[in-house]
């Protein structure tokens, strides 16, 4: 049965006006009417997500897939500024969407209500089913297209965009939580402390900026981890991202080789260098695939990732095993913090297996 929600008497499922209180029962909410009303906002909200996502192909198909690489290329900028405010503008266009599913719910005729002593703890109206179909699809798929848009700027392989980013991800969006925070911590204390009515304005400024700063200087005491210059008390390593490999028959580029058991904030206040007995060094982007020779050795890097390979044309060579080592320096002087090595036996002819368990002959 159906219940007015002004007078409270029961409906039968016909009826669109109370025969009690002679007002208008609302139409209950259903997806297809909604999605018919307001397919323009939807239309919207595809075309600038397949607008963000088609500007990087339109880029390669124009400039090549470096375009996107090249440290003194602004273009890629731009791409991380489209990006966060397209981004931002979806976010917008998905609360206009749940506002839109929400409103009006309260007018509906009310199916259900769950009380709990003299309250009403949950009031279920006749829309409220399909609301929640509508938004358990909706809010998931909002959450995830930001969540990927946002880490993707990051990403991008250019110095610009990369402090962009960080930029975003590391004062704006803090900011912006923190600004909320303080605006509900300020709101609450101000309606605890008298004496303040007659500057509301200002004291609401002032609690602002108090709660901002404490949170700020909360976030560093948290976060804040000393430095430090001296030898490393974990064992470093290198992890390899596959057991086997060949230039033969790998669609990999290289074997991708990473430095492990070591901070990353050691590796930014770091260099090291690479070193192989055997094949080369090369840098690969992972969004573009492009591959940058880097040779051997590999002095002064600052990626923890480093990818081998080694020549598909190169002459018959004694199938050593091949030992591939890491050194790390501190940015000035010449102190080994740490080092480690990597030993690659030979499955075959063409195929390297990383093999762990090699020990050397002394």
């Amino acid at each position: 049965m159906k219940i007015c929600p002004d007078c409270g008497r029961e409906l039968s499922f016909p009826d669109s006006v109370c025969p009690s209180c002679n007002k208008k029962v609302k139409k209950s909410f259903t997806i297809r009417d909604f999605l018919w009303e307001n397919f323009r906002l939807f239309t919207l909200v595809g075309v600038t997500g397949t607008m963000i996502s088609l500007i990087p192909n339109m880029g390669t198909r124009i400039l090549g897939a470096s375009w996107i690489t090249g440290s003194e290329n602004y273009l890629p900028f731009f791409l991380s500024i489209i990006i966060f405010f397209g981004t931002l503008f979806l976010t917008i266009c998905f609360l206009m969407i749940v506002n839109l599913v929400l409103y009006g719910r309260r007018d509906e005729a009310v199916n259900n209500r769950i009380t709990s002593g003299s309250g009403t703890l949950i009031t279920w109206y006749e829309g409220d089913a399909q609301r929640c179909i509508l938004l358990c699809c909706l809010v998931p798929m909002w959450f995830g297209l930001i969540l990927f848009f946002i880490m993707l700027m990051p990403l991008i392989p250019n110095k610009l965009s990369w402090l962009f980013a960080a930029v975003i991800g590391l004062a704006v969006i803090p900011l912006f939580i923190f600004a909320l925070l303080a605006w509900k911590i300020s709101k609450t204390m101000m309606s605890k402390i008298t004496g303040l009515e007659k500057y509301p304005r200002l004291r609401m400024v002032v609690f602002i900026v108090l709660v901002i700063g404490c949170l700020v200087l909360l976030s560093f005491a948290v976060f804040y981890v000393p430095d430090s210059t001296g030898p490393l008390s974990g064992t470093m390593e290198i992890r390899a991202d596959q057991q086997y490999f060949s230039p033969h028959i790998s669609s990999a580029k290289g074997l991708r080789l990473e430095i492990a058991n070591i901070s990353g904030q050691k590796i930014q206040s770091s260099r090291h260098t690479w070193t192989a007995d055997y094949g080369y060094f090369i840098r690969v982007i992972p969004s573009t695939s492009a591959v940058t020779i880097l040779g051997n050795p590999v002095h002064d890097d600052y990626f923890r990732d480093i990818y081998w390979t080694y020549s598909e044309t190169y002459p018959e060579r004694d199938k050593t095993p091949v030992k591939i080592e890491v050194h790390l320096y501190p940015r000035q002087g010449n102190e080994e913090l740490a080092s480690s090595s990597l030993y690659l036996t030979w499955y075959n002819n063409d195929i390297v297996f990383v093999n762990r368990s090699f020990e050397p002959s002394p």
